[in-house]
């Protein structure tokens, strides 16, 4: 261990480059080294490989005020994914999430995520001895400045996404950032032990963080750019605060979701949108009469360009998100809420906010071209027309004086 002025760095000699972070600024995936600083490990340097000291950035734990800033800054973590290798090309395959090169005006060549829309399969060259891939990929971006268009790679710029635990340094980081939050709360009582409380929200985290980190591959992801021209100033991006509106006051966005599974829980849906957007989400889901086939909900957010870009990701025309029994989610309407809603819609009183006990189902995206996106795409239409004819039969109920509490419960969904 060596030691800097009043801090002091935790790294080991055969520590690397061995994490991707997302950037704030770019959206982009960067190779970075972890380190722990303070007296405590109460500071968090992210240093970027084939930058200069400068460019690092320290996160302290004392600024993350809440549990959702501290799991949507964890989600921005994972280990170092893998460049995909020409002989081994057939294992992206359609619907695959992966890591993808983009290149910009001026040289710029940033990483972002895609879903894997199609494949055109060719047959592999032989280059002095070496086996040439001559694959075409099509992707669909889930991020950066073309979210929602496709591409068309080669196989030298595909990274494989790697399945890993939290970095040991990040659990350690985000103990210390969840003691000072449990610590804010209005009905502490300064001298009582907060471990228990800390141990739960923790193992919250851990388990739907999705796929951030740890590892030892030297795969880098180097962008051809200088982190220090781009990086904003502290607390400059919804992604580590709230928006507001004119007056000041924190706004909520929420996305409608309709023909839900009655079996599926708020933190499977939580869990999938982590992993195929890398956005944080809450997500609540409505009670449901016992005769009907299917339930609704919300997924909340407390950034415009977060739900924008989910918004666009659950209506791609190039897929669908379905359940295990093929039932399609159908997201309908984004709305922006003010405080008020924002209480409601948090309170365990009005919604049913569900956990993973009792229930079993989850949800998969199918591409267009097979038989699971055909099958989606005829559930969904059927239902949109239900859901249609049922609005204009409470437009046509509501038009003649019929009193509220006389129209079906169905209907007033």
């Amino acid at each position: 261990m060596s030691h800097s002025g009043d801090s002091h760095y935790l790294v080991t000699a055969e520590e690397g480059y061995d994490t991707e972070f997302r950037s704030y600024p770019d959206d982009a995936w960067y190779s970075v080294q972890l380190l722990l600083e303070g007296e405590r490990s109460e500071k968090l340097r992210v240093k970027y490989d084939e930058f200069p000291a400068e460019s690092d950035n320290v996160f302290l734990a004392d600024n993350f005020k809440s549990e959702d800033e501290l799991h949507d800054f964890l989600g921005r973590f994972r280990k170092v994914s893998a460049q995909l290798q020409d002989p081994n090309c057939s294992k992206v395959v359609k619907g695959m999430r992966v890591c993808a090169s983009d290149s910009f005006a001026a040289g710029e060549v940033l990483f972002y995520d895609a879903i894997v829309d199609d494949v055109l399969r060719k047959k592999h060259s032989n280059l002095n001895g070496q086996e040439e891939c001559e694959c075409i990929f099509l992707l669909f971006w889930l991020h950066g400045p073309n979210v929602g268009n496709l591409a068309n790679k080669g196989v030298a710029d595909i990274c494989l996404l790697q399945d890993s635990e939290l970095h040991p340094k990040l659990i350690y980081f985000m103990e210390i950032s969840m003691q000072n939050i449990v610590k804010a709360l209005p009905d502490f009582v300064p001298g009582t032990t907060s471990d228990d409380l800390v141990c739960n929200i923790v193992a919250r985290l851990r388990e739907t963080n999705g796929r951030p980190l740890s590892g030892s591959l030297r795969q880098g992801k180097y962008a051809q750019r200088s982190l220090s021209e781009v990086w904003p100033p502290q607390g400059g991006t919804c992604d580590n605060r709230q928006d507001t509106d004119v007056g000041g006051d924190k706004r909520l966005y929420v996305i409608l979701v309709q023909n839900l599974e009655k079996d599926l829980s708020s933190s499977a849906v939580s869990k999938f949108i982590h992993e195929q957007t890398s956005i944080a989400t809450q997500v609540y889901i409505f009670p449901s009469l016992t005769w009907e086939p299917y339930t609704n909900g919300v997924i909340m957010m407390d950034c415009k360009k977060d739900v924008e870009q989910l918004f666009g990701f659950l209506q791609s025309p190039n897929q669908f998100t379905v359940s295990s029994n093929g039932r399609p989610l159908v997201a309908t309407e984004k709305l922006s809420l003010n405080d008020h809603w924002t209480l409601m819609l948090k309170s365990p009183n009005k919604l049913l906010n569900r956990r993973e006990g009792g229930f079993s189902s989850e949800l998969k995206v199918v591409c267009s071209g097979t038989e699971e996106y055909k099958k989606a795409k005829e559930l969904r239409d059927l239902f949109l027309q239900f859901t249609d004819h049922q609005k204009r039969l409470y437009k046509k109920l509501c038009t003649e004086e019929t009193s509220i509490s006389s129209i079906p419960y169905y209907l007033q969904l």
